[in-house]
């Protein structure tokens, strides 16, 4: 999959083909260390494919987060209520919003 086709992804779609991507990487997994498969190479091709998807959905976070920043929505005041309630998938930490607030405030 190339970049331009990742980019083009919605958010829902990107967590979708993240999921199936991480169950068909672990079947391959599977089935490789019960006989060898035919192309091994496919797992590393599968998981550099995870890392370039998990990329872009956190790069889509940091987006919308400095979004809400220059919007007004999100503050410096509360960031750890906003951070609470939010549904983000990507693993962000609270020191990192953080940091992005203070930036992007500036």
């Amino acid at each position: 999959m190339k970049n331009a086709e990742i980019k083009a992804l919605s958010v829902e779609e990107l967590k979708d083909k993240i999921a199936t991507s991480q169950k068909s990487m672990q079947s391959l997994k599977f089935a490789h260390s019960i006989s060898p498969i035919e192309n091994p190479a496919q797992i590393k091709d599968l998981r550099k494919l995870i890392a370039k998807l998990k990329t872009e959905l956190h790069a889509r976070t940091i987006d919308s987060i400095i979004e809400k920043v220059k919007s007004g929505e999100l503050t410096n005041y509360n960031v750890r209520t906003f951070f609470q309630e939010s549904t983000f998938d990507s693993q962000i930490k609270l020191s990192k919003v953080k940091e992005i607030v203070e930036k992007a405030s500036k």
